[in-house]
């Protein structure tokens, strides 16, 4: 047994380093949309701002893929760029929640269910911003509307899509998460007495989870960036 730990590697193999996206508007699709619960908000302007419910929403884009270790794309694993947010009703017409939703479902055929857009095309305009920590991050600008002939075009997702929903809460769906976003989760400010909670500590299992933000909760807004490789 190797004993030296920076010579161990993980089950998927040796990680290989992925280059930053190029800025641009790329053509995607949304494969997960994680319920992260109430979390604390960051001071804005030297003013404490009140708790917000969160939501992540990822993409998986279609032309863009992680590279092997000699630098070649892999086909089927294309990659993942996720923002998070707070969620805003849909009269707040400002919030990037609201413009989100809207970029997905201009007809609001859905009635503001984000749930129901699991899978839909969109396109993303992706920039590059450097972080505190020296670091350079892809984050998502915006999103738009894509052409109807465009989506008919489009490719359909290559990784099953994920929709998690702490009030209802899919088991599988949450033990398929990195786990520092299951530490979001369960460091919500509602994460006590909660479903989640019930579930983790024995209690019987809620099944089939499905989100169901319908979008009418009032709370007041940030990005990040994920992979499932």
């Amino acid at each position: 047994m190797a004993l030296n730990v920076s010579k161990i590697k993980g089950n998927g193999g040796e990680r290989v380093e992925q280059s930053n996206i190029e800025p641009g508007t790329y053509p995607a699709r949304l494969v997960q949309i994680i319920d992260l619960g109430l979390q604390p908000q960051r001071p804005y302007q030297g003013k404490d701002k009140p708790p917000a419910n969160e939501i992540m929403l990822t993409y998986e884009m279609v032309d863009e893929f992680m590279v092997d270790a000699d630098g070649n794309a892999v086909e089927d694993k294309p990659r993942w760029i996720s923002e998070t947010m707070p969620l805003h009703g849909l009269f707040a017409e400002k919030a990037k929640s609201t413009q989100r939703y809207m970029a997905l479902d201009p007809k609001k055929e859905f009635g503001g269910d984000f749930a129901a857009l699991i899978g839909t095309a969109t396109n993303i305009t992706v920039i590059n911003n450097p972080g505190k920590d020296g670091k350079v991050y892809d984050n998502i600008a915006s999103i738009s509307t894509m052409r109807p002939r465009d989506v008919a075009s489009c490719p359909e997702l290559v990784n099953p899509p994920k929709v998690f929903d702490s009030s209802e809460p899919d088991m599988e769906v949450f033990n398929a998460l990195p786990s520092w976003i299951q530490d979001k989760i369960k460091g919500n400010l509602n994460y006590e007495g909660s479903a989640l909670q019930a579930v983790l500590e024995g209690a019987p299992k809620a099944t089939n989870g499905k989100m169901k933000a319908k979008i009418e909760k009032i709370v007041p807004e940030e990005d990040g960036n994920d992979n499932p490789y």
